[in-house]
């Protein structure tokens, strides 16, 4: 045997083998799996199973168990090592696999300490199984005893005896420590988590610091819910600083607090919030008032606080909504009573259905009540329903064709239900020259016709002007601005101090531009000569209404007027292609427009 001083467990675990047979040989044999028994003081678990006997059926038992001879059954063996493939064999005999009953064993005889025996096993055992933290603790556990078994057969151990044990499970000292403070300390119930491994070995460590009862205590509070190892920490550290969760708080009706359990539930349940330890009272607790993620644990008393306090809340939101609904409602209402006018002068059923932009449009009934003043809750309108211009270019033909009113109407610019007749284009001088010089009877009487007849004005020299100028007051504007969709118009009229619509109906709030153009009246017989932004003198183009049978020389950008209907007219910027006008799609060329021509105005190049 090896040498009983200067105790040295490598060296002295690889001579064990030796002391197996008498001859120093190994030899295998076959027993049936019957006679095989498994060692009651077997500490590790058997997992994986399956995965083991689909193995074993595949290729066979690869290794031999080791068995020793009962002490209670000379009959019979008893497993030392192996008992995972044991249970594996006894899983596929029993699905019919009788060839593996035979199992090759190899029987070791003890003929000397049968501690170094066992300790010779674990040692192996290490290198060949992946242990769980409670595998390594009955392991440590293990080995301690049969390192003092050895003690006691005259074996000495120079050091501490922590370090063999560390040295003989393969583990670090500061583990093992850990390990051992588990064992010792922690209660049955934690402990039987630990051992089916669902309880972390960093909680259960902290948990085994704390006292048994507070272990108790904390098993109670938190019903079966297991804690995170850093949360059982702090706890630790607080209960160390003196903290027992024993609030000394008197609720408004003179009666003590007797909530501790639930506010260290609370704490262990906390994860990003500041520890409470019922130092503070719910109603004062800033957790407890909060408007996002308030404190579940908070007493019946502070939940029907921050109920009335919510409700509250909920109530001013509501009456806010109500207020602004109003508005929109009344909104809705001045439009609606508008829009009834044209709907009864066209004697338009109350069953028909006005389309509307962003809606998929009203019943005339519908429009009717609100004009009525008859609406629902204001609190659920987040706009007016009704708003002039908000008729999308898809709609707005169809609605003025079946009310028989104009765009413009639809669009708020007139109050006028029926559009105005076309302007007679101004008679041509020239005309009226030739009429009268063919009645005159002599050259005096041409003189004085000639003299009579007005020359036309001369051509206003006009061009883009930069948003730096003043545009003239109460006088139409072209507004213009490049946006990612192309170049946008807008028309306005400048009163001195704001922008509003041309019928100064609507304030144009915000209004952005980078440049504007005064426009001349249609029908006015007015033309003016215009210059695109930031070009030259001497590069003026000729800009003013044209009448419809003439079309631009060019593919351009033109506001024409369109007859839709009978006595119905729409005005669109669209696009002129060298043959026909399109409507004007995000700064391209959209759909054809099939309408009569009116009139129509280029619009001056772009900058």
């Amino acid at each position: 045997m090896a040498d009983k001083k200067g105790f040295d467990l490598a060296n002295l675990l690889k001579d064990v083998p030796k002391l197996d047979t008498a001859d120093g040989r190994e030899q295998i044999e076959y027993i049936d799996i019957g006679q095989i028994e498994s060692d009651p003081g077997n500490f590790y678990n058997l997992v994986q199973l399956e995965e083991l006997a689909s193995n074993i059926a595949v290729v066979g038992l690869q290794q031999p168990l080791r068995v020793r001879t009962s002490e209670t059954d000379p009959e019979k063996v008893v497993v030392v090592s192996g008992h995972r493939r044991q249970a594996a064999l006894k899983l596929l005999i029993k699905e019919g696999r009788e060839d593996l009953r035979e199992v090759p064993c190899i029987r070791e005889h003890v003929t000397g300490s049968a501690a170094l025996q066992e300790l010779r096993l674990i040692y192996g055992n290490s290198d060949t199984r992946v242990l769980s933290s409670a595998e390594l603790a009955k392991q440590a556990e293990r080995v301690e005893m049969l390192l003092y078994q050895l003690k006691e057969e005259g074996f000495e151990f120079p050091g501490r005896m922590r370090d063999h044990v560390a040295q003989a499970c393969k583990i670090s000292a500061p583990k093992l420590s850990r390990l051992k403070v588990i064992r010792e300390n922690l209660i049955p119930e934690y402990m039987n988590l630990f051992e089916k491994d669902k309880l972390p070995e960093q909680t259960a460590y902290a948990l085994a610091r704390l006292p048994g009862d507070f272990q108790h205590r904390m098993l109670t509070a938190l019903q079966a819910t297991i804690p995170s190892g850093a949360t059982v920490e702090k706890v630790l550290s607080k209960y160390n600083e003196g903290w027992r969760w024993e609030p000394q708080l008197t609720c408004p009706d003179g009666k003590a607090c007797k909530r501790g359990d639930v506010f260290l539930r609370r704490d262990c349940e906390t994860s990003w919030r500041s520890f409470c330890g019922g130092n503070t009272c719910c109603l004062e607790c800033d957790q407890a008032k909060a408007s996002y993620s308030p404190c579940e644990r908070m007493c019946s008393k502070a939940k029907a606080q921050r109920k009335e306090a919510s409700d509250k809340k909920k109530e001013e939101e509501y009456k806010r909504k109500q207020k602004q609904g109003r508005k929109h409602q009344k909104e809705t209402q001045d439009y609606a009573k508008r829009l009834l006018r044209a709907i009864d002068a066209a004697g338009v059923s109350d069953d028909s259905k006005i389309n509307w932009s962003y809606y998929d449009g009203f019943p005339v009934s519908t429009i009717r009540q609100w004009a009525a003043g008859e609406f629902d809750d204001p609190a659920g309108w987040y706009g007016p329903r009704l708003v002039p211009g908000r008729c999308s270019n898809d709609h707005l033909a169809e609605v003025s064709k079946l009310l028989n009113c104009s765009t413009d109407f639809l669009m708020g610019l007139t109050d006028d239900i029926h559009p105005m007749p076309t302007q007679e284009e101004p008679e041509d001088p020239m005309e009226i020259l030739e009429e009268e010089t063919a009645s005159a009877d002599s050259w005096d009487d041409i003189s004085e016709t000639l003299d009579q007849v007005a020359a036309p004005e001369p051509t206003r020299r006009i061009r883009w002007e930069s948003r730096g100028a003043t545009p003239p007051m109460n006088k139409t504007i072209l507004t213009y601005k490049m946006t990612n969709d192309g170049p946008e118009y807008l028309p306005a009229v400048w009163t001195g101090s704001k922008f509003k619509s041309p019928n100064r109906l609507k304030e144009l709030t915000g209004l952005q531009y980078t440049h504007w153009l005064e426009v001349p009246p249609p029908g006015s017989g007015e033309s003016c000569e215009v210059a695109p932004p930031e070009q030259a003198e001497g590069q003026l183009v000729i800009c003013g209404w044209m009448p419809g049978g003439t079309f631009p020389t060019e593919s351009c950008e033109v506001v024409a007027d369109f007859q839709v209907g009978e006595g119905t007219q729409i005005r669109q910027v669209c696009i002129y292609d060298g043959g026909d006008f399109y409507f004007r799609a995000q700064g391209r060329k959209g759909a054809k427009i099939d309408a009569e021509l009116i009139r129509w105005m280029r619009l001056p190049p772009e900058e």
